[in-house]
């Protein structure tokens, strides 16, 4: 089969809707709109690799990879479907299960199709393509019939969610183009009908459009995904904000809470998933506070809140670390009680969370780091 799309631009396309496959099964698999979308991007990039072997001269089997790919295409369009009836009604779990397997066999019916008709029309000397041929009107029903079907029932769920009221700007812009992504696809399909049946207008073989115009639905179709996928990326690997500020944190909070370990506060149901950055940020500005004051009787006396030292973070975290070490060599603290004050002495989170930025900053430059196990 030719191909319209030159390879160097359909390989990369291929790698990168794989790994977004693979990013998303990793990040996002907790609810059924997810799944159902991690799937919908395995099977098209199945499609997309197998359109690859097919386009791909001397390649082994071009009918059969060809057969595959309008297979794994369909298999995809019905995700889409099950996507659109999840987002359009509150479908019971069993009653999804039940449409997705009726969808699946007629995927595989379609591709069990397509593989006869596509090997029938390689041993008469015929490309595996639309025709008037038995099985090029197989090949055009197996595939167009659910395609236009499932597509249909998306497009009506994107211009549900795109009429909603409390949609941002980039959300009408990402809609738009997967509705404008939807409405190309179904103009192949009705360029394809009409050469079929009245011979115009002349465009060749119908396959290459297939190709292109489902290569188009996926890479406009990904870019609603990708921004989730991109900001839980960004929250693994603590790029996103609140990940930076908690490992600027992190030296000060693990030192303190290891002289100060009763202040920890530990989950009471440990599911075992990652926690929210932000809530790990309030957490871990909390008990650095909660550390401080429990430090504050073994600091020297008329030591003033950080906010109103003068601004010195350094000589603070120096004090700091005496205290800690005193407290964890077991010295008696200078005074009875602990601090009722804050020892950061700011009058919101957020003042309270840039001096803790300024005293951990200081912290790590201490020419002695407190000498406790790190986790």
């Amino acid at each position: 089969m030719s191909s319209l799309i030159p390879g160097f631009i359909a390989w990369p396309l291929t790698v990168c809707v794989a790994v977004f496959a693979v990013g998303r099964f990793l990040l996002f698999r907790d609810r059924i709109v997810d799944r159902l979308i991690n799937r919908l991007y395995a099977w098209s990039a199945a499609a997309m690799l197998l359109y690859r072997f097919a386009s791909m001269s001397g390649a082994s089997g071009p009918v059969s990879a060809l057969a595959l790919a309008l297979g794994c295409v369909v298999m995809a369009t019905t995700y889409l479907y099950a996507i659109g009836c999840v987002r359009l009604s509150d479908i019971a779990p069993d009653t999804l299960r039940g449409r997705l397997r009726r969808c699946s066999l007629v995927a595989l019916i379609s591709t069990v199709a397509v593989l006869i008709a596509g090997a029938r029309a390689s041993s008469e000397g015929r490309p595996v393509d639309m025709s008037l041929a038995w099985d090029g009107i197989v090949i055009a029903i197996a595939v167009g019939a659910p395609a236009a079907i499932n597509t249909a029932v998306f497009v009506r769920m994107v211009v549900r969610e795109y009429r909603a009221d409390d949609r941002t700007a980039a959300e009408r812009v990402v809609g738009a183009g997967m509705i404008l992504s939807m409405m190309f696809v179904w103009g192949t399909l009705l360029l394809s009908g009409l050469q079929l049946t009245t011979g115009w207008p002349q465009l060749g073989p119908h396959m290459p459009r297939a190709e292109l115009a489902f290569t188009v639905g996926v890479v406009v179709n990904g870019i609603a995904p990708a921004f989730p996928l991109s900001m839980a990326f960004m929250r693994a690997v603590g790029l996103d904000r609140e990940g930076r500020v908690c490992r600027r944190l992190d030296p000060l909070w693990r030192d303190l809470t290891a002289a100060v370990p009763e202040i920890v506060m530990h989950p009471a149901v440990d599911t075992g998933a990652p926690r929210d950055p932000a809530t790990r940020v309030f957490r871990m500005t909390v008990e650095i506070r909660d550390a401080l004051m429990h430090l504050a009787p073994y600091m020297p006396a008329g030591l003033r809140p950080l906010v109103e030292s003068g601004g010195n973070p350094e000589d603070y975290a120096k004090r700091i670390a005496h205290a800690a070490r005193a407290r964890m060599t077991g010295i008696a603290p200078m005074y009875s009680t602990v601090a009722s004050q804050s020892p950061i002495g700011g009058g919101d989170f957020h003042t309270d969370l840039e001096k803790l930025l300024d005293l951990a900053q200081a912290w790590r430059n201490l020419p002695t780091v407190l000498q406790a196990r790190r986790a």
